[in-house]
């Protein structure tokens, strides 16, 4: 139940978001924000924990801080993988990334 339940979070956040912020993220339906939500969630769990291992020094170094470009990079691989999402720029996938990572830190705390 919490997949499904992350993945409505998910689903909803792109479409408030794309309507909140039309210059920033253009989504052309709920189909497509559900296939970007299942998208993310798999990205998470296979890309991302590869990335995070391959750049440990990096974000030991900077304190963790690095994540926030592990976030910023699986969100543009979401964007590129999936036709009927469009974030437009770098600025906007660090503010969706932001977005995404304290939603993800949200459920995670609900849920426990």
């Amino acid at each position: 139940m919490s997949f499904i339940y992350k993945l409505t979070v998910n689903t909803l956040i792109f479409v408030v978001f794309h309507y909140l912020l039309p210059n920033g993220l253009t989504v052309k339906d709920w189909t497509s924000a559900i296939v970007a939500a299942v998208v993310l969630a798999l990205l998470n769990t296979f890309l991302k924990p590869l990335l995070h291992f391959i750049s440990l020094p990096i974000t030991f170094i900077s304190l963790g801080l690095f994540s926030i470009v592990i976030n910023m990079i699986v969100l543009a691989v979401d964007d590129s993988l999936v036709s009927g999402i469009t974030i437009h720029g770098w600025g906007w996938v660090f503010i969706l990334s932001l977005i995404f990572s304290f939603a993800q830190s949200w459920l995670t705390s609900v849920e426990r």
